[in-house]
């Protein structure tokens, strides 16, 4: 048995290494289909990483040279490649989330202040509810670390405080700025009609369209907080880390934007709403 032992144990340590690294690639690629299992390009990533390791394996046992040096000149670079251009939405949303300030809210520190003075949230919700009442959709982001420049570049400019009668008018049926988004920062409206990014998630339910999209993939590449009224409907939904809470009422809203914009917002909270 020792001799044998000694005799194969290259071997043996040869597989056991080759074993240890498919185990690795394996929790790796589960870890990214976590990340991307509801997008588009989900199943493709499957087949590729299955392709991948399929080859590896039977270049590794069978000792295929050309085809493992094919497999680490080409197919190994144009995976990278492939993955690049088939995740971008999403590689774009992680390095948009890179750069935020979110730590700053871990110590409960917003650029909204640590409390609604003002009453914005309260003005904000009675806006909401009429605009749901009358069935006027409407799309209203709310600003907070991540800047939004150049959506807003899309619309028209307008810088000024909001009201529910502003709100009222630009949401109105057949205006020019209706189709369009609201960028609100510091309680202050920056832009109206602007055109916010469309997710590329799949949705479960096929019923959401693109106003409750755009508000989806504004939310996945910056930590903006944004509100949807649907025009069908008349539902309000919320949109926060690219995760859509719809039908929500008007005190769990009134709430969720406190936590969001204002309080002294916990780690755990913090994680939470990162993860989706």
């Amino acid at each position: 048995m020792w001799s044998w032992l000694v005799e194969h144990g290259e071997t043996i340590r040869t597989y056991f290494v080759a074993v240890i690294e498919i185990a690795i690639l394996w929790v790796a690629f589960y870890q990214l289909y976590r990340a991307f299992h509801a997008t588009r390009g989900a199943n493709i990533l499957l087949g590729l990483f299955s392709s991948f390791i399929v080859l590896a394996l039977v270049t590794g046992l069978f000792k295929l040279t050309v085809l493992s040096w094919l497999l680490r000149s080409i197919f190994a670079p144009g995976l990278v490649v492939a993955l690049v251009v088939i995740f971008q939405p999403e590689l774009r949303m992680a390095l948009a989330k890179l750069g935020s300030r979110r730590h700053l809210a871990i110590f409960g520190i917003t650029l909204w202040g640590r409390q609604d003075k003002s009453g914005f949230i309260e003005s904000l919700c009675a806006t909401v509810s009429v605009l749901a009442s009358k069935r006027h959709g409407a799309l209203i982001a709310l600003q907070r670390t991540n800047k939004l420049h150049s959506v807003a570049d899309t619309g028209t400019k307008v810088d000024g405080l909001f009201s529910k009668e502003l709100v009222g008018s630009i949401f109105f049926p057949k205006t020019p700025l209706h189709d369009g988004g609201l960028i609100v920062d510091q309680e202050r409206i920056v832009a109206a009609g602007c055109i916010f990014p469309v997710s590329a998630k799949e949705m479960k339910d096929r019923t959401i369209g693109l106003r409750h999209r755009a508000g989806v993939g504004l939310s996945e590449e910056s930590d903006a907080v944004v509100v949807i009224v649907s025009e069908e409907t008349g539902a309000i939904s919320l949109a926060t880390a690219g995760r859509l809470e719809r039908n929500v009422d008007l005190n769990y809203l009134k709430t969720r934007l406190k936590e969001l914009l204002y309080a002294h917002v916990a780690t755990a909270q913090i994680q939470e709403v990162s993860q989706g």
